[in-house]
């Protein structure tokens, strides 16, 4: 079976043979020395039986005498269950299992500087995964323009999709419909997502008619470089005379 020090987490391979699983043993650890009574069954913890004084049997067998000034033992309630007699529990306070024998060798020993290590490790691990959503917000919302909502939300800001992009368009309305063409130049110095484009038609109110998205004619713009797009807004309303477009699904 395999038992655990409370005191320092040391483990140890015990024989079962060595501790009886109903009434339990008292067990001292080789690693820190702490002395405790085991019970299997209830896996249960007393105080260390320092205060009693050793019982030595008086007469026939079976009759058990208290040491003069000393406490009578006290049965646990694993040894009380088992129907324990007053001389197996003297003899069971009386002998102590040496925890790292060859009856009950050690498997594992942690040190306090590796439990430390463990700790400081699992807040790191907790803390990359809140900081990390929230530092790399808008490598994020350039990958799920989505995400925008939910950081908004909780108050967090976000760059707009688009940002460093440049786009401009040329309307052409004719018989058969109304053409668009436009240009999206990156003007940073860095490459730059390409999101959805929303060109939308306009009255002369400058309200809006109708509208399409676009998908991005590229995924990513090199520093200074342009892309053309082009789309057709067929039997559009009478009503449009001008467009508009900007980055984003809606």
């Amino acid at each position: 079976m395999l038992l655990t020090c409370p005191s320092c987490d040391t483990r140890y391979q015990v024989d079962e043979a060595v501790i009886d699983r109903a009434a339990g043993r008292q067990v001292r650890c080789a690693n820190c020395g702490y002395l405790w009574h085991f019970a299997p069954v209830l896996e249960e913890h007393m105080p260390e039986p320092g205060a009693a004084a050793p019982v030595r049997p008086v007469g026939g067998a079976g009759n058990v005498a208290a040491a003069p000034g000393a406490a009578a033992p006290t049965m646990s309630p694993a040894m009380a269950a088992a129907g324990a007699a007053p001389a197996e529990l003297a003899a069971d306070l009386s002998t102590t299992l040496e925890l790292g024998s060859a009856a009950a060798p050690a498997i594992e020993a942690m040190h306090p500087a590796t439990r430390g290590l463990l700790q400081v490790g699992a807040v790191l691990a907790v803390a990359t995964a809140i900081l990390l959503p929230i530092l790399g917000r808008n490598t994020v919302v350039e990958a799920w323009p989505e995400a925008a909502k939910v950081y908004q939300v909780v108050g967090l800001k976000t760059v707009a999709p688009g940002t460093g992009l440049e786009v401009r368009v040329t309307p052409l309305r004719n018989e058969g419909g109304f053409v668009v063409t436009g240009e999206i130049t990156n003007s940073t110095h860095q490459p730059v997502s390409v999101p959805p484009l929303r060109v939308a038609l306009l009255d002369m109110t400058k309200a809006e008619v109708d509208f399409q998205i676009l998908e991005p004619p590229v995924g990513m713009l090199p520093p200074g470089a342009a892309v053309r797009f082009k789309t057709v807004f067929e039997h559009p309303s009478v009503a449009a005379t001008d467009v508009v477009a900007k980055f984003g699904a809606e």
